[in-house]
């Protein structure tokens, strides 16, 4: 019973959490709207000659991809990418990780394997001395 009063607890206050995120993410997610919006009006993006000659140091494409998004809508997905495994390049981060540690388990592996062999040696000479017997008697063998 206790358990479930402690989970409950524990589901309530991650909610309220979510919720404090939601609202950050909306502020963030607004503001880069209002920036964009504001790019976009600005001579840059209006005046087709000046879009032309920045070509590929344009950004009023990312202002255009900013602005076709709801900052709600935005902050709901961000919301979602937090519960991903991978949200928030989590993956990309351990990845990094295994890399940069590889060689520890190339040496953790390598030692495991030959623990492993040595056990299975042992176990080979363990086969081996059970097959051996000795004479069941000494008598036997030397009957005239």
């Amino acid at each position: 019973m206790i358990f479930y009063n402690i989970l409950r607890i524990f589901v309530i206050l991650c909610f309220i959490l979510q919720i404090r995120n939601f609202n950050l993410y909306n502020i963030k997610h607004q503001r880069k709207y209002n920036e964009a919006m504001t790019y976009l009006s600005s001579d840059v993006c209006i005046d087709p000659i000046t879009r032309a000659d920045l070509g590929k140091f344009n950004l009023c494409e990312k202002a255009t991809i900013i602005v076709s998004e709801n900052p709600r809508t935005a902050a709901f997905y961000q919301i979602l990418e937090d519960f991903h495994p991978c949200g928030n390049s989590r993956c990309l981060g351990f990845t990094d990780w295994c890399i940069s540690n590889l060689h520890w388990f190339v040496i953790g592996f390598g030692g495991f394997g030959i623990l492993i062999y040595f056990k299975w040696v042992d176990h080979q000479r363990d086969i081996l001395f059970t097959k051996l017997r000795l004479p069941l008697s000494l008598t036997a063998e030397h009957k005239d």
